[in-house]
């Protein structure tokens, strides 16, 4: 059996009625909408081929159907629209990162507040999986004779301190010209980037009291590596899933929300690269039974990463019913995506 174009109009229409109310559709309503000069007669045979073809379901025995995953997936894949944002979308979008800026941590929390509120579904947003680390400016402050305190600010905004003992005879002037040179010496590097040859380069340059040089190192590594290692996991909107009927069930309700407050979870879907799902322009789309967990296997979800450059640094997603709205969710999606590729282009890249 084919999937012509008749059957695609008639699954088109089908599935966008569904997403606005969430009630079987039947023949008469379908007629009415599409305008394709068809009887509800023929429409109704049309559906009873797209239910036998795995398009559709019934769910009970009233003539309504309703979108299975796999015609789900057929619209996501060819059918559906592009969304337009609209100039309400653009105004709540309009200067609510900028403020943000140099702190990476809430840029990213407040633009999973801003994809909840824009979608109605519940965002989910991962900090830099793999943070540059780079070196922003380093310090060497004098405390006393016998002692420094060593400063380090990073890219994203974390600074540190860490107390040092001074050689013998290290005055004060050297602590002074210690500290400019590893501000030129050190200053947007990334700690892989801290090579041998570095290091040989800065010991050269000291000319004596090198062995001060170690400790500063190993306490820069030190930083640099918590730094990585601190990857948040940011969900907003997780009730908004209370106002569509596919959680009406106090049981299901309660447990997708105690799933949502798993930060480890939630983190593990955004990586599954689930057998079935899509690839859209930098968008990955799983519907239902293509996501590997069973308290999942209802819902979909929709991932976008964000990049610096060519290097991913983190994800941001939504979770909600299948019976999700695509295109108007991707577009936003996307949207957010780009803002965020675009301030932390600024925070790591313009700064440096």
């Amino acid at each position: 059996m084919d999937m012509n174009e008749r059957k695609k109009k008639i699954l088109h229409s089908i599935i966008n009625e569904y997403i606005k109310s969430a009630e079987p559709i039947g023949s008469r309503h379908v007629a009415k909408n599409l305008d394709i000069g068809l009887s509800s007669a023929t429409i109704r045979n049309e559906m009873a081929d797209l239910e036998e073809m795995g398009y559709l379901e019934q769910p009970h025995t009233s003539a309504g159907r309703i979108p299975s995953d796999k015609g789900y997936r057929l619209y996501v894949d060819s059918l559906m629209n592009d969304y337009e944002l609209t100039v309400q979308d653009m105004s709540t979008l309009g200067g609510t990162l900028e403020w943000q800026l140099g702190q990476i941590d809430k840029i990213i929390k407040r633009a999973s507040v801003i994809l909840s509120e824009l979608t109605n579904y519940a965002a989910v947003l991962t900090t830099p999986e793999m943070k540059r680390g780079a070196i922003k400016t380093v310090e060497l402050v004098p405390v006393d004779s016998n002692s420094a305190l060593v400063i380090l600010v990073t890219n994203e905004g974390v600074m540190k301190h860490k107390r040092v003992l001074l050689p013998a005879g290290a005055d004060s002037q050297f602590v002074q010209s210690f500290s400019a040179l590893l501000r030129e010496k050190l200053s947007g590097l990334t700690l892989n980037e801290i090579s041998a040859a570095k290091i040989s380069e800065i010991r050269r340059a000291m000319q004596a009291h090198f062995e001060l040089l170690f400790p500063i190192l190993d306490f820069i590594a030190d930083i640099i590596d918590d730094v990585r290692a601190e990857t948040e996991v940011f969900t907003s909107g997780a009730t908004n899933i209370l106002s569509y009927p596919e959680f009406s069930d106090v049981k299901r309700a309660k447990e997708f929300l105690e799933f949502l407050e798993d930060k480890n979870a939630v983190a593990g879907i955004l990586q599954d690269d689930a057998e079935g799902a899509q690839h859209n322009g930098g968008i990955t789309v799983r519907i239902g039974q293509e996501n590997d967990l069973d308290i999942m296997k209802k819902s979909s979800v929709i991932t976008a990463n964000y990049y610096v450059g060519n290097q991913v640094m983190g994800k941001l997603g939504i979770i909600g019913p299948t019976r999700m709205d695509y295109p108007r969710t991707i577009a936003k999606i996307k949207k957010i995506s780009a803002m965020l590729n675009r301030l932390l282009y600024e925070l790591y890249v313009d700064e440096e």
